[in-house]
């Protein structure tokens, strides 16, 4: 097999290539957002698990303190 005959088969495997690439690309950033909603659960979990039954603070109030005027 020639070079020329290899040149020519290229850009079809780079368009291939590329195509995977920007699909594993959609799923990384897929995934680190999975993974960072996970992390954030278990964030919160442990908070709660922390503070056992310690009163919080009710929504009506937070809302009221961030609430700009």
């Amino acid at each position: 097999m020639s070079n020329a005959a290899l040149t020519a088969k290229t850009p079809g495997n780079w368009t291939q290539l590329n195509k995977q690439i920007t699909q594993a690309k959609a799923l990384m950033r897929q995934m680190r957002r999975t993974v960072e909603d996970i992390e954030d659960a278990r964030t919160i979990e442990h908070a709660k698990r922390a503070n056992g039954r310690k009163s919080r603070i009710p929504w009506a109030q937070v809302k009221k303190e961030l609430q700009l005027d």
